[in-house]
């Protein structure tokens, strides 16, 4: 045999070799778009603007319970396959984000579907989602709570409640120490100085908090923190979390 046909043997055969060792463009092209979706999911400049400090992992696990948190939003395990979110006020995915943009991130202009980030977004929710169970897949309970809640609770169930619930993005009680949204008060020195006394009664300070608490942004009560559900924060736990921050 010749050298000739030895050498183009050989060179067919690494490229027969590099045909199956490397992946296709479009396989590339997909797990470029899921990591690039996964930096997304942590990050706050998706919204856009340099004034957000939220992102969707400040208020979503990836699944249930991963963090060891109470985070205001459901689980992403099963959200393809959601046919509704917010409690059913929304219907689509698209429409889920679009609300937690514009409400919780500072975003006025909503997604289309058809930008890079919502479609990286999406491919990295899709790599999460392989397997999801029917039960992940259905309707997560949302229940928008009353403003009333009893008027004592647990200091020390207060104390854990509040560090698994909101330390995270309002820091530790009195000095904010940890807290990831700067912009997040305080608690509760700063709300308070924000009602005074004798203007704001105990009553309506009390009321404030639980307000800011159960509607929260989502519905018009001011600021970005998204509302905590009934089944998230009972009220139960909600006043023992107020309870511990010494709210009257």
């Amino acid at each position: 045999m010749s050298r000739a046909p030895l050498a183009l043997a050989t060179a067919c055969g690494l490229l027969a070799l590099l045909a199956v060792a490397c992946p296709s463009s479009s396989t590339v092209e997909k797990k470029s778009a899921i990591d690039h979706g996964q930096a997304l999911f942590s990050d706050p400049t998706i919204s856009g603007t340099s004034y957000n400090q939220m992102s969707c992992s400040t208020c979503h696990d990836l699944t249930p319970g991963e963090s060891g948190l109470k985070k205001a939003g459901a689980p992403m395990v099963g959200v393809l396959d959601r046919p509704t979110y917010w409690g059913g006020q929304v219907d689509t995915l698209l429409g889920a984000i679009n609300a937690c943009l514009y409400y919780h991130m500072l975003q006025n202009d909503p997604w289309l579907g058809n930008e890079d980030d919502a479609e990286a977004i999406y491919a990295f929710l899709e790599s999460e989602n392989q397997g999801a169970t029917a039960q992940e897949k259905a309707p997560v309970a949302f229940t928008i709570g009353a403003v009333a809640v009893p008027q004592t609770g647990s200091s020390a169930n207060g104390e854990k409640l509040f560090n698994e619930t909101c330390a995270t993005c309002h820091g530790a009680k009195t000095s904010g120490d940890g807290r990831t949204v700067k912009i997040a008060p305080i608690l509760p020195e700063q709300t308070l100085a924000a009602h005074p006394s004798p203007t704001y009664t105990d009553a309506d300070r009390h009321l404030i908090f639980v307000e800011k608490t159960r509607h929260g942004g989502f519905l018009g009560y001011g600021g970005q923190m998204p509302p905590l559900s009934e089944e998230v924060l009972s009220d139960q736990e909600l006043a023992d979390i107020l309870t511990y921050l010494g709210v009257p």
